[in-house]
């Protein structure tokens, strides 16, 4: 049986669901270094099959806003 792609939520769920049960902690901040949680994110892209993000990606991107 060959694996699917995930969908873009699918991986979210899935890269925060292996965060929770790895036994290091990872801070995500605006005051942490993001290159730890980059290189997880890769990380977790790679043992997934996951494409690289496409050219302008972050152009489709948008933040919620804070309450």
């Amino acid at each position: 049986m060959s694996k699917k792609e995930l969908s873009g939520s699918e991986a979210i769920y899935g890269f925060c669901g292996w965060l929770t049960t790895r036994k290091k902690v990872t801070k995500m901040s605006s005051v942490h270094d993001a290159g730890v949680i980059a290189d997880l994110v890769v990380e977790f892209c790679k043992v997934n099959n996951l494409q690289e993000p496409r050219d302008k990606w972050i152009d489709n991107l948008i933040h919620p806003t804070s309450k």
